[in-house]
């Protein structure tokens, strides 16, 4: 099998490698982990991986979704829109309870949420857990973050796949979501939520405890943050299908929300986590009294456009400005640790450590990688492109060697994983392999940052937010839009941005971003959208970048079984008339080859852990379940 370019560029070698090696991440990759290996025929979904399971969940897969809704192809879109119709199928109704059969298998299944409400973690067969189900979590709240955080992905699933039928069919279940979060609205705009209510729960405490030691609420910053984003796009979808009632609704609350927000917003330019009804603010760096910085929402209001450039730059700023929260290179979720947690509160104390893990390790301080891509888009967005590529390099140097943890412990310098039950010098490991849907994030808002994609009413829009040290750079992997292909070539320059779909010229808006209007994109269209900073580049066509992908049928060192499976495909294939079933054929292929030419190169990538036979073993095995799982959900495609 040969080994495909996923771009073509000139410029810093090590920034093209690195956009290189996370294409590959999302299409076929014989050294590094790729997102098939997600895939799990149980259910026709995508999985957390790792340790977790058939289990799907909605804070760790975030970052992840965020950034591949425009680059995922129509079966890979197909098989996303299946693990989000998991929490769909299960959303909160006042009667059912969590457990599918409605007899729990864990006290976590029993719980019956109010009309609207998603939740934490979809296990297909067993049910959905609606409260964060890590600790005491009777004393938690609903998890209303992650509801709107469902709501955000599910919109921005159906503005870039734009199918009106689809649109319709998802806005009353998004609109029970969105009356959820507004039932929880204060009177000055904002959002009173009890513990473990934020992406990433169990962090958030709520507010100081009654002298019953009951916890009270405070206003979280994160629920403003996501549900804005949510209402912005979900107004666009009403839009689109003439519900202009709906839309104008959703326009009202975004407003107030937003104007509600500078009451979280610190002197220096930051966003506090939450506020207590009584004014005090959790999250202000230095301060005596929950002196934290807060990552999460921070970069989450930069990502999502919820702040203008100022703010977002000021919020890069402050995090460029402790180095605590970023000693590995990777973003810790909070720094120097939280001391107003439920268990600090009851403990009346302000110690770290109040998790029941080492500050560093979980999500006091640990580095998620779900937030790492929220971060890069909130890099790219700002300008900040050497912290946006050495975040991605970071988590880029763990995948190369099949360690995607999440979290990456020890403030992210994951020197001993509690997870992969490993020593300190790594002598013993336990797991010494892991692939998580989190460690994607990273890949997926590099590449959706780069070039800023985003999709409303109007149509699609770009704005080039790559460094000057790569001077060209060719996409070979077309955005999907519409049912239709874009691929994108960029030159650089000292000029102004001028900007052609084909052969016709679009406006620059000063900022430098581009508006595609959806009636240029036609349904199954294919196009290259040239971006010149140069004055002198030649206008490429699709045809110029399609990649020939074309396999070549090599299996050399494919076990029988294997092999078999992939000849049982090819022959499918050459009489398979259905698309989405042909895609399904041609990934089995891929993966087949891809598992044969793993067993041909060599594993010398140990840098951070030792490659010993039994991690050659397992990551084998990877390449191989893949060709496994892939096949025995051919019977979803009929």
């Amino acid at each position: 099998m040969k080994k495909t370019s996923f771009i073509r560029g000139s410029g810093s070698p090590e920034r093209l490698k690195l956009i290189d090696d996370s294409f590959s991440m999302l299409r076929d990759s014989p050294l590094l982990p790729d997102l098939r290996m997600l895939y799990k025929s149980s259910s026709d979904m995508l999985s957390e991986g790792f340790i977790w399971g058939d289990g799907w969940w909605i804070q760790n897969s975030f970052g992840f979704t965020m950034g591949a809704v425009p680059l995922l192809d129509p079966f890979w879109s197909k098989i996303l829109q299946n693990s989000y119709d998991a929490f769909w199928e299960r959303i909160g109704d006042g009667n059912r309870i969590g457990a599918d059969n409605g007899v729990p298998t864990h006290p976590n299944y029993g719980y019956r949420a109010p009309d609207g409400s998603l939740g934490d973690c979809v296990k297909p067969g067993v049910g959905i857990i609606y409260r964060q189900g890590d600790g005491d979590v009777d004393s938690y709240d609903w998890f209303y973050e992650a509801t709107a955080a469902g709501v955000l992905m599910e919109a921005e699933i159906l503005l870039f796949d734009r199918r009106p039928e689809q649109i319709r069919a998802y806005l009353p279940l998004m609109r029970r979501s969105l009356d959820h979060i507004e039932s929880v609205r204060a009177e000055n705009g904002l959002f009173l939520v009890g513990p473990s209510a934020n992406l990433l729960a169990p962090s958030y405490g709520g507010s100081p405890a009654d002298e019953d030691g009951k916890p009270r609420k405070g206003y979280l910053t994160g629920l403003s943050v996501t549900t804005a984003a949510a209402l912005k796009r979900t107004a666009a979808l009403c839009r689109m299908v003439g519900d202009t009632e709906s839309a104008a609704e959703y326009d009202k609350r975004l407003t107030r929300t937003l104007d509600a927000l500078p009451l979280l917003l610190t002197d220096g330019g930051y966003f506090v986590k939450s506020m207590d009804p009584d004014g005090t603010k959790h999250g202000v760096y230095d301060a005596d009294r929950y002196g934290y910085l807060e990552s999460v929402c921070n970069v989450d209001a930069a990502a999502w456009g919820v702040v203008g450039p100022e703010t977002a730059r000021s919020i890069c700023e402050a995090i460029a400005s402790v180095p605590g929260i970023r000693p590995a290179g990777m973003l810790c979720n909070n720094y120097p640790h939280l001391d107003d947690t439920l268990n600090s509160y009851r403990n009346h104390s302000d110690a770290p450590h109040s998790l029941g893990f080492l500050s560093g390790d979980w999500v006091d301080g640990g580095c998620w990688a779900t937030v790492e891509g929220r971060a890069i888009l909130a890099y790219l967005r700002s300008g900040a492109y050497d912290d946006a590529f050495r975040a991605a390099g970071s988590y880029m140097k763990w995948a190369e060697e099949y360690r995607q943890d999440a979290p990456m412990s020890q403030w992210g310098f994951n020197t001993n994983n509690p997870w992969q039950q490993e020593n300190d010098d790594h002598s013993e490991c336990g797991r010494p392999v892991s692939v998580m849907v989190d460690n994607f994030a990273p890949v997926t808002c590099l590449l959706r940052g780069l070039f800023g994609w985003e999709a409303d009413e109007k149509g699609l829009s770009a704005r080039p937010q790559i460094p000057d040290d790569i001077t060209s750079l060719e996409q070979r992997v077309p955005v999907t839009f519409g049912g239709c292909r874009i691929y994108v070539a960029y030159t650089g320059g000292d000029g102004p941005l001028a900007a052609s779909l084909n052969e016709v010229r679009l406006p620059v808006e000063e900022d430098g971003t581009v508006r595609i209007p959806a009636d240029l994109l036609p349904r199954g269209g294919e196009f290259c959208l040239n971006l010149d900073r140069s004055g002198r580049a030649p206008l490429l066509t699709a045809a110029d970048l399609r990649p020939d992908d074309a396999l070549d049928g090599d299996t050399e060192g494919l076990p029988q079984e294997l092999r078999a499976i992939r000849a049982d495909c090819a022959a499918q294939l050459e009489r398979e008339g259905d698309p989405l079933r042909a895609a399904h054929l041609k990934e089995i292929l891929s993966a087949a080859e891809t598992a044969a030419l793993r067993r041909r190169l060599p594993f010398d990538r140990h840098e951070l852990r030792p490659m010993t036979d039994e991690k050659i073993a397992q990551i084998l095995n990877l390449y191989d379940q893949t060709v496994r799982e892939l096949y025995a959900g051919l019977k979803y495609r009929g």
